[in-house]
């Protein structure tokens, strides 16, 4: 999976690909229907651009025609455009839990923290076992000033994924502002210890140990 940093925080390109659900709502053209799907499926960046390419032209005014709209706009960098996208997307189809959780991450985008954690809140009550939007929820979260509350959606995106390696160094970086000295140097240790792209993460694992360094001096220092 491709992150990329946003305030900060990595966050899963999850957020403008796609997560696997079955087919909900209204009746979509039988092609177009097999191309979402096809991109439900893959990891594969240009061959779900194509998809959605083909999907805009075959069905424009259809829900996943206007998502596929909305996806383009945020590649751009455009969130209002694409936050109007997913919205129509939503009208059409309300269940529509792609759409829901791309809307969350425009108005992370734009700065909107507090419809940011409102929207992927209502992804979750429809689609708890997503383990990313936990994740991204989380970020919402800390932005919004509620820590307690990340702690609470990193855990448990571990919980459902514990290869989501990037929530231990969100835990490890909020139990060190809480000074919970002794937890945010286990999950320090645990990114550092998880499989992951030493040059893609650096300056994480850069930062990572050399906190968890300052941890052990600071816990020693405390203790005499």
């Amino acid at each position: 999976m491709k992150y990329y940093l946003q305030h900060g925080l990595w966050l899963g390109w999850a957020l403008f690909i796609f997560i696997p659900i079955s087919p909900v709502g209204a009746t979509e053209i039988p092609e177009v229907e097999a191309l979402f799907q096809e991109s439900l499926q893959s990891d594969d960046f240009e061959k779900n651009k194509s998809n959605l390419e083909k999907i805009i032209d075959l069905a424009p005014d259809s829900a996943y025609g206007h998502f596929s709209k909305g996806w383009f706009w945020a590649q751009e960098e455009n969130y209002p455009m694409a936050v109007e996208e997913y919205q129509i997307a939503l009208q059409i189809r309300p269940q529509f839990g792609e759409a829901r959780n791309n809307l969350a991450s425009a108005y992370f985008h734009l700065g909107n923290w507090s419809e940011s954690v409102r929207e992927y809140e209502e992804v979750l009550r429809q689609y708890p076992e997503w383990s990313e939007t936990h994740l991204n929820l989380g970020s919402a979260y800390y932005m919004a000033g509620r820590p307690f509350a990340s702690v609470q959606a990193w855990e448990k995106a571990l919980d459902l994924n514990p290869e989501i390696f990037i929530a231990h160094y969100y835990l490890g970086l909020i139990f060190d502002k809480l000074g919970r000295k002794a937890e945010a140097r286990l999950h320090y240790k645990q990114f550092l210890a998880a499989d992951k792209d030493k040059e893609e993460f650096s300056d994480y694992i850069e930062h990572a140990s050399q906190r968890q360094t300052d941890l052990w001096v600071e816990q020693a220092h405390d203790q005499t």
